[in-house]
């Protein structure tokens, strides 16, 4: 080896050990950021826990959970009923254009996942506001059980039906879910929800591209109508705005609470 070559040769190790040295001292600093940002995640909740006035919120909550309960039995009672009528299958344009796609696993897993994210970030940074969300749940179950009753409309042609064919939603149909339920899109209507429910930017991006996926879901496997999704975004919105003025003119000055 020439000595031009040789001195190539260590300058190109010397750059690289350079480089070694410089990815590990970058290693080292993100290893220190993790301990950091998750003190700093703990020490969010816990002030955000801190400003909940537990007497009352206690109150509110418990009188939340009551009207939920109550709302779930008309759900179960309406939706047996509804269950017991022969309907007819609709004419839907844009389902007859889409393709059949098996997304079962998306709509359960999936939306499961979703939504105990969706309760576990409520929870965490968002405790104050914990009664209304319930009393927004609430609203939103009373409002769709009286359009599961009144709907005249049977299963799309060719649905995959995921009450029948997946692993959790066949246990629990006759209680969560029913043969006739499909005005409008539950599987929409709720992730559209806590998108308006949450206030930080990341958790709404998160709720509206989950709604979004929800929505595509039913379609693909025939699971909704195109009028059941397009329908759950405006009855999303509308329950959210009727829950907040509810809750912010009964409830608050009820149980001396506040919902922001």
């Amino acid at each position: 080896m020439t000595p031009p070559e040789a001195n190539l040769l260590e300058e190109k190790l010397v750059e690289l050990e350079r480089r070694f040295t410089d990815s590990a001292r970058e290693i080292k600093e993100l290893r220190a950021l993790i301990p950091r940002a998750a003190q700093r995640e703990l020490e969010e909740i816990k002030d955000e826990w801190h400003g909940v006035h537990y007497k009352w919120w206690i109150f509110t909550l418990a009188g939340a959970l009551l009207m939920f309960c109550l709302s779930y039995a008309l759900y179960t009672k309406l939706g047996w009923v509804a269950d017991q009528r022969a309907l007819p299958a609709g004419n839907d344009w844009l389902l007859r254009r889409l393709p059949l796609v098996n997304t079962l696993p998306i709509l359960s897993w999936g939306w499961f996942a979703l939504h105990l994210y969706a309760v576990g970030a409520a929870v965490a940074y968002s405790p104050r506001r914990i009664p209304f969300l319930i009393f927004l749940l609430t609203v939103y179950m009373v409002v769709r059980t009286a359009f599961v009753f009144l709907s005249p409309i049977g299963a799309p042609a060719g649905m995959v039906d995921m009450r029948l064919h997946d692993a959790i939603f066949s246990r629990i149909l006759g209680t969560w879910t029913f043969m006739n339920e499909f005005v409008f899109s539950g599987h929409t209507a709720i992730p559209f929800l806590f998108f308006l429910f949450f206030k930080t930017p990341g958790l709404k991006r998160l709720m509206l591209a989950g709604s979004l996926v929800m929505a595509a879901a039913v379609l693909l496997s025939r699971n909704h109508y195109s009028v059941d999704v397009i329908a759950a975004f405006f009855m999303a919105y509308s329950v959210y705005a009727l829950s907040k003025a509810g809750y912010e003119r009964l409830l608050e000055p009820l149980f001396r609470t506040t919902s922001a």
